[in-house]
């Protein structure tokens, strides 16, 4: 998968780096150097979007970003 395919994965699940990061227990930094190239976009980070868009396409909605999530509990 490339840094594009990466991308191009978050925008299908409507979710930002931030998203990704928080699913992930990352920080947004080490996400954002995947995307830039200054880091290899792991093996494991890779079939976890791989995994969340099969997801996305049997389950549409109820696969709400975190940031979303956490914006309607309010």
């Amino acid at each position: 998968m490339t840094t594009d395919e990466f991308r191009a994965g978050l925008d299908t699940l409507g979710w930002k780096q931030t998203d990704f990061a928080l699913a992930a227990g990352l920080s947004k930094v080490a996400v954002s150097h995947w995307l830039t190239g200054t880091a290899p976009l792991p093996l494991w980070a890779q079939s976890h979007l791989t995994l969340l868009l099969k997801l996305h396409d049997l389950a549409g909605d109820l696969l709400t970003p975190p940031t979303k999530a956490a914006k309607l509990k309010r």
